[in-house]
């Protein structure tokens, strides 16, 4: 009797799941595109914490398992080029969830990212990053504009200046020559602890001691909730709506259910703060953080709202809709910098010709004065620029029709013949980031870390930063959507490489009796082994490292 309990329903969901395959592979089959099936999908939420424990599958003979390395939502992180290389630039995962249609031909992406009338991101997406409320991420339509119009308003010019000055104070801090010799896991460690820091100084104008002491009323600092959100944020999102007392919670959870309230405490006060702040100071003032920038643009909207009696529907953002964007910032701008950051040193540590030349620029232009020198720095950028083709912080970006079908050009290879299809509401196509950016369109070298292919030099001499047509490039996404916070992290990759490399030469470490030739290729093997859990980490971090050299 008990056995059967158990068995029916398995019997009545196996079944459910295998019509749902074929229902789906026929759907797919009218696409004509090449078919990867899944018995299981990255979207099936119980599927994630089983999936470990099927690990043995992706070892079957005869490419039984091929399946499983699909399976996990960050699979073209781990994947690179291989797939689009197999099967074209096109082609389509179908699993009992649905159907995704996966694309890096260059039409097809730009079409989908440029056009957010008759493409949206999926409803089932957005809810993801609502943790503290609806943000610029999680909404379409009109709603989106509202959100982006307070959210772009406050990434101005006086907050460049603020990540600028910020992100050099903490560079001058890191005592590099102190601890010279650092593993990648100790470099992810120390940007980490950088980059909490610049955020919630420049988000939320609090100074060093702020940060790290618990004011009464708190459990936490503010540095510790947010860090501990921020390392474990993929569990943040998942059990984020879970209401369950705390003595059936495992520590973990239970851990991270009281950084969550009180780091919202926190964003109840400093916003409460900033209102104030809004409403003391004269309007030409200069706003000392983000988050009062974003303050004072949502003011400015409500008090336009209320003298107008010709709208019913409101411009401004409500208080959980203000914390929603602001902790979507520091998500995106922790994860950027710390994995930006632990790519990008040992790149150039593998590549000292390149280090070099970057290192030149520096001398010739650095100073801690943003307006005079940032835009100077081009070299520095451009090390950004290609450390993100090489390792984008996501693997897809996906949309689906907004209402009504769409048409979608495909190209199975980079010289194949172009056709359309029609794609229903409802199938989501995902922009293949790392399809885009290891593709043949970049050249013969598309694997290799050189930056000076986004240099451009006039007929004057003077050097520019452009991105190739032919090939995609998207690490902050492109069209109407474009990240907010781009130049944020421009200006603070930018300042913390160049204050570094004004004082330091970076060099691979080597083991005993090793040559320098196969230290690199060391560093470099690691570098390629990534994987992705809201950004780009390393599988094997301890594995190499550098040595931060005085000059």
């Amino acid at each position: 009797m008990f056995s059967q309990l158990i068995l029916v329903p398995f019997l009545l969901f196996t079944i459910y799941r295998i019509y749902n395959l074929i229902k789906h592979y026929v759907a797919a089959r009218k696409l004509g595109l090449p078919i990867i099936l899944l018995p299981v999908s990255f979207e099936d939420v119980w599927w994630m914490p089983l999936r470990p424990l099927f690990s043995w599958v992706e070892h079957l003979p005869f490419g039984l398992g091929s399946w499983y390395a699909y399976t996990e939502l960050g699979w073209p992180t781990i994947d690179g080029y291989r797939t689009p290389q197999r099967l074209g630039e096109t082609f389509i995962l179908c699993s009992p969830f649905g159907i995704q249609i996966n694309t890096c031909y260059p039409p097809a992406v730009n079409l989908i990212f440029r056009d957010p009338k008759d493409w949206k991101v999926p409803d089932a997406r957005t809810r993801l990053w609502t943790l503290y409320g609806e943000n610029v991420a999680s909404s379409n339509d009109t709603e989106w504009y509202r959100h982006r119009r307070i959210v772009a308003s406050s990434f101005n010019e006086n907050t460049m200046q603020r990540v600028w000055g910020e992100a050099i104070k903490r560079a001058a801090s890191l005592e590099l020559a102190a601890d010279s010799e650092r593993s990648l896991g100790r470099i992810w460690s120390t940007f980490d602890v950088l980059a909490m820091g610049i955020l919630a100084v420049v988000g939320f104008g609090q100074e060093d001691m702020a940060l790290t002491s618990t004011p009464p009323g708190h459990r936490e600092s503010l540095m510790e909730c947010l860090g501990f959100i921020l390392r474990h944020i993929t569990m943040s999102l998942i059990f984020s709506g879970l209401r369950a007392p705390d003595f059936l919670l495992p520590k973990i959870l239970r851990r991270l259910k009281l950084s969550v309230s009180e780091f919202k405490r926190y964003m109840q006060e400093t916003v409460l703060y900033n209102m104030r702040q809004a409403s003391a100071k004269p309007s030409q003032s200069r706003a000392t953080s983000l988050l009062e920038a974003m303050v004072r643009a949502n003011e400015a909207a409500k008090q336009q709202h209320d003298s107008s009696a010709k709208s019913s529907s409101h411009a401004y953002l409500t208080d959980s809709e203000l914390y929603g964007n602001l902790f979507l910032f520091n998500l995106a701008g922790y994860e950027t910098t710390a994995s930006t950051m632990t790519m990008s040193l040992p790149f150039l540590a593998a590549n000292p010709h390149i280090q070099a030349w970057v290192t030149e620029e520096i001398d010739a232009h650095y100073t801690k004065d943003y307006t005079a020198t940032y835009p100077k720095l081009v070299r520095c950028l451009a090390v950004m620029y290609e450390t993100l083709r090489l390792s984008s912080p996501a693997p897809t970006l996906v949309r689906t029709p907004a209402i009504s079908p769409q048409e979608l050009p495909v190209a199975t290879t980079p010289t194949g013949e172009a056709r359309t299809i029609t794609v229903e509401p409802g199938t989501v196509v995902a922009g293949h980031i790392y399809g885009a950016h290891l593709s043949p369109r970049w050249g013969a070298d598309a694997h290799t870390f050189n930056p000076k292919r986004f240099i451009v030099t006039s007929t004057s001499a003077s050097e520019s930063l452009v991105v190739p047509e032919k090939p995609v490039y998207m690490p902050w996404m492109f069209g109407p959507r474009v990240c907010p916070g781009k130049k944020f992290s421009q200006v603070e990759f930018v300042a913390v490489v160049a204050h570094i490399l004004s004082e330091y030469r970076i060099e691979v470490l080597r083991r005993d009796g090793e040559s320098e030739e196969a230290a690199r290729e060391r560093l470099v093997g690691v570098l390629n082994e990534k994987f992705f859990d809201i950004g780009t980490h390393l599988r094997r971090p301890e594995d190499a490292g550098v040595r931060f050299v005085k000059r």
